[in-house]
């Protein structure tokens, strides 16, 4: 038996992949391996979301995330 890696970059478009590669003559199965997320990945993600400061200095930035 052989494997094939498909590296799936929208999370949204996951089952309707997984479908049609099951549809495909030949495919005994398919199974799903999520790689967590990186650091980067999640700024990224903060940062989409608006979770961001703007602080004139640390103290500033310090009070700010107390809040």
């Amino acid at each position: 038996m052989h494997q094939l890696t498909v590296s799936i970059e929208d999370a949204s478009m996951i089952d309707q992949i997984r479908q049609a590669i099951s549809l495909i003559r030949g495919v005994t199965s398919v199974s799903l391996k999520r790689q967590p997320k990186t650091g980067m990945d999640r700024a990224i993600e903060d940062i989409k979301n608006g979770c961001v400061y703007d602080a004139n200095s640390v103290e500033d930035l310090i009070k700010q995330c107390k809040e």
